[in-house]
């Protein structure tokens, strides 16, 4: 690149002093004439302590992916206990059983036990799928190849959430009853307009669980999944991320352009010996993007171009700020946050004391 070039854009960059430890995101975007988007709490912000705690309003749905299962125990069980329902992607339910199985003792056997099992089964062990039928999981296979198992997972999702599943499942019959080849998703589209109204009066929530750190062109499939029409209805009630990956050192999601507000506990931040928040990206996955401005980061930028093609690409940057940050970008755009979920977990756990 040309070195005026390369001056052009430093210049864009805005470097912030330690001190920006001690403040509000809110009240410093309340405060700064170049935040476009003020504050308004759950509408245009999320509370990334609500994936932990329990503290969310709406629906969740906990995916498990077909990856090695590896995250704190006590963080697994945290979004475990506080999802309402539970669905293994195919060869998923082999993870689960080997993260888990340490903890079935006679008393505890039913305490991992999924809603639900889909996909085309390529890859999964009979004798473990025979395990979760026996204690209660709904075992759907589905051939089709023109969609993943998460998407599959996805489709069984909205109709759980419809509270409309219940009424096609039937044990007495092959397949739970469901069509063998793309049933669930025949049964997704026939609900699309119901799913869509219902999100104008109810939120919710997907958890994904290992989904990126896989294969490359796995991983691209599943980033993909968070640009889809159904977690991005102009009028839900919010415009919080609907979708999270939660992988073993970040957490992946997608920010709504136009402004947006991640928020986050003043202790993540301010613990120094151990902290939780470590390392961040604003990452142009989809198309190149413009970052409009940024606020709360080590390195805020503003009126800065962002493009795979040109590697212009925000990774290792810091948070600044002790309890959040905002960035206004004229596209959605793909966010991570490393998290330290050893220290996180400890947070937790001192909470509960």
């Amino acid at each position: 690149m040309p070195e005026d070039e390369v001056k052009e854009y430093l210049q864009k960059v805005i470097v912030n002093p330690d001190t920006l430890d001690a403040h509000d995101i809110f009240d410093l975007a309340n405060n700064d004439p170049l935040v476009e988007h003020k504050p308004i709490k759950n509408v245009n912000s999320i509370d990334m302590q609500s994936i932990f705690s329990g503290e969310l309003n709406a629906y969740q749905g906990l995916f498990l992916l077909n990856q090695d299962i590896k995250i704190n125990e006590h963080i697994f069980d945290k979004i475990w206990n506080q999802s309402d329902i539970h669905i293994c992607c195919d060869g998923a339910i082999q993870r689960l059983y080997k993260f888990t199985k340490h903890k079935m003792s006679k008393d505890m056997s039913l305490k991992y036990i999924p809603e639900y099992l889909v996909g085309d089964f390529d890859s999964l062990d009979i004798n473990i799928k025979e395990f979760y039928l026996k204690h209660g999981t709904v075992v759907i296979k589905q051939e089709t190849q023109m969609s993943s198992d998460l998407q599959k997972s996805i489709s069984i999702f909205k109709l759980s959430f419809l509270d409309v599943l219940k009424n096609y499942i039937d044990a007495s019959k092959d397949n739970f009853g469901i069509e063998l080849y793309d049933g669930i998703h025949q049964l997704d589209s026939k609900h699309d307009n119901d799913f869509e109204n219902l999100c104008k009066e109810k939120d919710f929530r997907v958890i994904a669980f290992s989904g990126l750190g896989g294969r490359v062109d796995q991983c691209i499939q599943n980033i993909s999944q968070l640009y889809h029409t159904w977690l991005n209805y102009d009028l839900a009630l919010n415009k919080q991320p609907k979708m999270i990956f939660v992988n073993e050192v970040d957490l992946v999601f997608k920010v709504p352009k136009n402004g947006f507000y991640i928020t986050w506990p003043k202790e993540w931040k301010l613990l120094k010996d151990t902290p939780v928040l470590l390392n961040s990206g604003i990452l142009p996955v989809g198309e190149p993007n413009h970052l409009v401005y940024t606020l709360g980061y080590k390195w805020d930028v503003r009126d800065f171009n962002l493009s795979m093609i040109n590697g212009f690409v925000s990774s290792s940057n810091r948070f600044s700020c002790a309890t959040g940050c905002y960035t206004h970008a004229d596209k959605d755009v793909i966010v991570n946050m490393e998290i330290n979920y050893e220290n996180l977990s400890k947070l937790l756990k001192n909470e509960k004391d």
